[in-house]
C-alpha cells in the first residue's frame, strides 16, 4: 500500500534546469494561492465555479498499476482524506483514464471547496494532482442519478 498519508504533504517539485527569476512580494493572503498556481493551477482558475461535484486528476496512471486492488486503496485514501472536511456521497475511479481521473461529489459546495483546496497541488504515488470542480449538471450526466444521494462514504 503507497499510502496517501505518506505523499499527501506538499512537497517542492523538484530540480529545475533554469534558475527562475525572484518573485515579486507577495502578501501573506495571496501566499497561498501563488504556491497553488507555481505547482499545477488554482483551483479557482478552472472552468467552472465552486459545487458539490470536482474531480482529482493525475491520480493513477492506469499502465502501471499492478496491484489488483489499487483503486479501492485510491477510494479509501480519498474518501478518508475527503472526510476530514464533511465527505463524499459519490465516488468514481476511472479506471481506463490516462489522466488518472477520479470524480467525487461531497456532501455541499462548502466541503467540496475545503476537498479541492486542500488536494491541489498535493502529492500522491509520485504525481502532483489537479483538483478542479465540475457542475452539478455535468456530474449528474455522468453518472445519473448522483443528485439523490446524501448519505456519507465510509472508507
Amino acid at each position: 500500500s503507497s499510502g496517501i498519508n505518506a505523499e499527501w504533504p506538499l512537497r517542492p517539485g523538484g530540480p529545475r534546469s533554469k534558475k527562475a527569476a525572484a518573485p515579486e512580494p507577495v502578501n501573506e493572503t495571496d501566499l497561498g494561492q501563488k504556491v497553488r498556481e507555481m505547482f499545477g493551477g488554482a483551483a479557482t482558475g478552472n472552468q467552472h465555479p465552486p459545487s458539490e461535484c470536482f474531480v482529482l486528476r493525475n491520480m493513477f496512471d492506469p499502465h502501471t498499476e499492478t496491484d489488483p486492488y489499487w483503486s479501492e486503496e485510491i477510494r479509501s485514501d480519498v474518501i478518508g482524506e475527503c472526510g476530514s472536511f464533511g465527505g463524499v456521497v459519490h465516488i468514481h475511479i476511472d479506471k481506463r483514464d490516462p489522466n488518472g481521473c477520479v470524480y467525487l461529489k461531497a456532501t455541499s459546495t462548502t466541503v467540496a471547496t475545503a476537498c479541492v483546496n486542500s488536494l491541489q497541488g498535493r502529492w500522491f504515488s509520485g504525481k502532483m494532482i489537479k483538483a478542479s470542480y465540475m457542475s452539478n449538471s455535468e456530474y449528474g450526466r455522468k453518472f445519473e442519478g448522483t443528485e439523490y444521494l446524501r448519505e456519507v462514504l465510509d472508507r
